[in-house]
């Protein structure tokens, strides 16, 4: 009976140890602590349970690439299988990435990318073209193809804000009667976009429309705008959340914002991660079926970019529908 009971113990044990997480994941986003990223936190986790992996979610709480070098190499240290940073700038992370690769760990971007040499994979979550080009024609739309907009972005190196804003201007000139006033920079704080929107409307009265390139830059430009009592004059079209625009769309402050779903990218993130650890090679060109997340990714293996899907662009009539 001992024996039954010492072989029972054993099995036991050869389960837990089995169905323990193989892998552990890191994603360093560019801070902690505003809704976007802790949305793509939520989907980590979500992808981290269902594939039985470890996922750290860990940052820096300003958005600093000294913060994320510091961050990333404690995590060499502690020797995690995988570690995707969104990156502050995609040149200095470089050597630091590259630093994870010869220690064997596993190094991709996600949400914003690093250069090539440091990293194997990006986990994109729109073509940068196609968010550059719907913010620019959302806010055509609103000034009914005349007139002058402004726009407000984060940090200056951000390698995905300064795509978009390059497309934006792309798709500029198919639109010769309107015109970008000035180009601020606030940082990835609410507090820091309201002020630089203040600044912008005292500076640049004729600006209709501040255009906000990161999930901050627009919540700050409405609440600037409020301030200064100019709703119906000026409004905001950006790339940010709808729960942070929800109440500030139903007051008239934002006709349209853009975005994704950055919770199925914290889970794309993580999925990617767990395939490549396995040694499985990511299907080419072709719509990829990933359990867990709505979209269908497509991965581009000449460019190592997994991309999550089209932009979605929301209004105050469609709002409600979303709560990240």
């Amino acid at each position: 009976m001992k024996k039954v009971s010492l072989v029972v113990f054993i099995l036991v044990g050869i389960f837990a140890v089995a169905s323990m997480a193989t892998y552990t994941i890191a994603f360093v986003p560019k801070l902690v602590g505003i809704p976007y990223f802790t949305a793509m936190q939520e989907g980590g986790d979500a992808a981290a349970s269902a594939l039985n992996v470890k996922f750290i979610y860990t940052g820096p709480t300003t958005a600093s690439v000294e913060g994320q070098i510091q961050v990333i190499n404690n995590l060499i240290t502690e020797g995690v299988n995988a570690i995707a940073v969104s990156a502050n700038d995609p040149v200095s992370l470089v050597p630091i990435m590259q630093k994870a690769m010869s220690k064997g760990i596993l190094a991709m971007a996600a949400d914003s990318d690093v250069a090539t040499p440091g990293r194997k994979i990006f986990v994109e979550q729109a073509r940068s073209k196609d968010l550059g080009y719907a913010l620019m024609d959302e806010t055509a739309k609103y000034l009914g193809g005349k007139g002058y907009f402004a726009i407000i972005s984060g940090g200056e190196t951000a390698t995905n804000l300064n795509e978009w804003i390059m497309y934006l201007k792309e798709d500029l000139k198919n639109y010769p009667d309107i015109h970008l006033a000035t180009i601020r920079y606030a940082g990835e704080s609410i507090s820091g976009a309201e002020q630089a929107a203040a600044e912008i409307m005292e500076a640049f009265p004729q600006v209709k429309v501040l255009v906000g390139m990161n999930s901050t830059a627009s919540p700050g430009a409405a609440a600037a705008i409020k301030l200064l009592h100019k709703v119906g004059q000026v409004v905001t079209i950006g790339i940010t959340d709808p729960i942070l625009m929800k109440q500030y769309m139903k007051e008239g402050l934002s006709p349209a914002c853009v975005l994704w779903n950055p919770r199925d990218l914290g889970y794309l993130t993580v999925w990617a991660a767990v395939q490549l650890l396995e040694g499985k090679t990511l299907p080419a060109n072709t719509e990829i079926n990933v359990p867990g997340i709505t979209e269908k990714p497509t991965y581009d293996p000449q460019t190592g970019i997994l991309l999550l899907g089209a932009p979605l662009v929301y209004t105050p009539k469609t709002v409600d529908q979303y709560n990240f």
